[in-house]
């Protein structure tokens, strides 16, 4: 059984006609949020209406979604075991249709939607009265979650393949660690150890590379951030996170430093940066043994076998 809001399920249990409108939610891994109805207008719904786990769950707020792309999709199916759902969605776009500055291709091409949460859920409302608004009071039903999988830009057509979550069983690698020369941890995770924003290694000792601030300078683009005072090296691989301005509270990887002045982002922002917009960065690792040692003080949580032979050695 599907979660729903007790006006909804008291509406359905009374009611043999609904009108019934899909609303997508792509949650993009880099923190952005989007939005879109299949309706003929933009709808706001309450958030409480929707179930808790839902991506557009808000108790206090209303949640908007926009008029966006043409929208087609295959059937949602619920399987008993452990294959995962899947969904494809055609997203038919026109020029107008934007995913913050980028054409709707374009910014699936740069790879702004690779893994991003996919929610469709289906709004029931009262059949509407001549001339008056769609009452979106009785809320939404989740009718599938899951990441988008694959993509495939056609001429006048995008497809997108999403899967459920249970996917992930699928792909998660056996066994958990291997025998390799880098380290294996991910950089500030609880086996590193190393305090990313305090700039501590796992021992609690301050090593000075830490979470710092840096403002856009002129010159600045979405895809490369020109700052007002030189970026030490450490920073690079790093992320990169709006403080202020149109991307405030999204988030970037750092793939080079440019004269060393510069943040060249691995996928641009949505949106315009502007001169003055400033950015916090927490600095990167590549997983060797110098840079653990050298930069981070923390070679006793270092994961990885630097001194394993080559595999040429065992012939």
């Amino acid at each position: 059984m599907r979660p729903c809001s007790a006006a909804l399920a008291a509406y359905l249990a009374a009611n043999d006609s609904a009108v019934i409108a899909d609303l997508y939610t792509f949650a993009l891994t880099s923190g952005e949020t989007l939005r879109y109805c299949g309706w003929t207008t933009p709808l706001s719904i309450p958030g409480v209406n929707f179930p808790s786990g839902s991506l557009n769950y808000n108790a206090a707020t209303y949640t908007d979604f926009q008029l966006g792309p043409r929208f087609g999709r295959s059937k949602a199916t619920v399987k008993i075991g452990v294959e995962p759902a899947e969904l494809d969605i055609e997203i038919i776009a026109g020029a107008g249709d934007l995913v913050g500055t980028f054409a709707f291709a374009e910014a699936i091409r740069l790879g702004l939607f690779d893994g991003a949460t996919v929610e469709l859920d289906r709004l029931f409302a009262p059949p509407q009265t001549a001339g008056a608004a769609l009452d979106t009071s009785l809320g939404a039903l989740v009718w599938f979650y899951g990441r988008v999988a694959e993509t495939e830009i056609g001429r006048s057509s995008i497809l997108l393949k999403a899967k459920s979550l249970m996917d992930l069983l699928a792909v998660q690698q056996m066994p958990r660690r291997l025998y390799q020369a880098s380290c294996g941890h991910v950089f500030g995770d609880s086996m590193c150890g190393y305090d990313r924003v305090a700039g501590k290694n796992a021992a609690g000792s301050a090593t000075g590379n830490g979470q710092t601030t840096v403002t856009a300078a002129s010159g600045t683009t979405q895809a490369l951030i020109t700052c007002t005072a030189a970026v030490p090296a450490v920073y690079l691989e790093g992320t990169v996170t709006g403080a202020s301005g149109a991307n405030l509270g999204y988030t970037r990887t750092i793939a080079n430093l440019g004269d060393g002045a510069q943040l060249g982002l691995l996928q641009p922002f949505l949106y315009p940066v502007a001169a003055g917009d400033s950015f916090t960065i927490l600095p990167g690792c590549d997983h060797t043994t110098a840079t653990c040692q050298n930069s981070f003080n923390n070679l006793a949580r270092f994961g990885g076998f630097p001194y394993i032979p080559p595999p040429e050695f065992a012939v």
